[in-house]
């Protein structure tokens, strides 16, 4: 039994939550959060992460769920302190604080995993199982469209979201998981030229809500199209490939669907697709099993890394 804490009950805290209580072999054991009530939670409840980690002798595994500015904070104290850590993504807002992340983990013998939970879904891997194998033949060009909503309400009930230092931006906050599925697929990754706008946003966050990204995948090149001014809702989700031997389209906002693929072999897209948008769960299984058989896994702390630096090179390039 692998027993976890969770500091941050938002939004994203009870989503790990309710993943932890999915999962035989997890066990929520307490909760830090300075807002949350006893009525709302059976286990332990502490106001502050270091009243928690001068009593805590029990926990495996501290699930860092809070504003992605304190990301790095938290889980070096955490660290520090003989634990684990899964740390909701992004893994620190720069590369300095990520590697220091890394650094601190290693010292201390503990293991640092990255939530990057789109790598289990189905239509991911059956594209990363494609590339791998060279069925493709060569790639020509990937791209990806994020087009996506997020109105001023969505900003004003977070008192950290629309902060530079706290939130640190779309790319980070809505669309790191897009970003992150290429260095899922390719070794080396690197972001060429950049442009950012800020179309329905002006006063409201700290930052551009809108741009285009041009990159190399393996030398392939791809862009990037993404924003949250789309009028009223969200409108749609894709990354496309062009290769030799096929074309293929996946997409939802969870990468949880296969929509289009046209190979030299016949390919069930149903297969390859899934309803299913939540993949915390296999996330928490998948860090009980590395734990266990102390192996590497995919959502380790040094792949988070590449998602940062590529984050980091697209504003430097602006």
């Amino acid at each position: 039994m692998l027993k976890f804490s969770l500091i941050g009950l938002g939004h994203i805290g009870r989503v790990h939550k309710q993943a932890i209580e999915q999962i035989q072999g997890a066990e929520l054991i307490s909760v830090i959060d300075i807002n949350i009530s006893s009525d709302e939670i059976t286990v332990p409840i502490f106001k502050t992460l270091e009243s928690f980690l001068e009593e805590d002798t029990e926990t495996d595994v501290v699930i860092i769920a809070t504003p992605n500015g304190l990301h790095a904070q938290h889980a070096i104290q955490c660290l520090e302190a003989g634990k684990h850590v899964l740390i909701e993504k992004p893994i620190a807002l720069t590369l300095e604080d990520a590697q220091r992340i890394l650094e601190t983990a290693k010292k201390h013998g503990k293991r640092v995993f990255s939530s990057m939970q789109l790598r289990f879904s189905p239509p991911v891997r059956f594209v990363k199982n494609l590339i791998e194998t060279k069925s493709l033949g060569q790639i020509y060009m990937i791209n990806i469209h994020c087009y996506w909503n997020r109105n001023e309400n969505y900003y004003r009930v977070r008192d950290w979201s629309g902060s530079l230092e706290m939130d640190g931006g779309v790319l980070f906050t809505q669309f790191s998981h897009f970003i992150d599925i290429l260095n899922y697929w390719f070794k080396e990754t690197q972001c060429t030229h950049s442009w950012f706008s800020n179309f329905t946003h002006k006063g409201v966050t700290e930052f551009p809500d809108t741009g285009k990204l041009d990159f190399k995948a393996d030398r392939i090149e791809g862009n990037m199209i993404f924003t949250t001014s789309v009028f009223e809702k969200n409108y749609t989700s894709r990354i496309v490939i062009l290769a030799e031997k096929g074309t293929l389209e996946i997409g939802d906002q969870y990468l949880n669907q296969l929509n289009y693929c046209n190979m030299n072999e016949e390919i069930d897209v149903e297969l390859h697709s899934t309803e299913i948008r939540n993949f915390h769960p296999m996330a928490i299984q998948e860090i009980i099993e590395s734990l266990a058989e102390n192996r590497s896994s995919c959502l380790d702390g040094e792949h988070a890394l590449r998602l940062v630096e590529f984050i980091e090179q697209s504003y430097n390039l602006a």
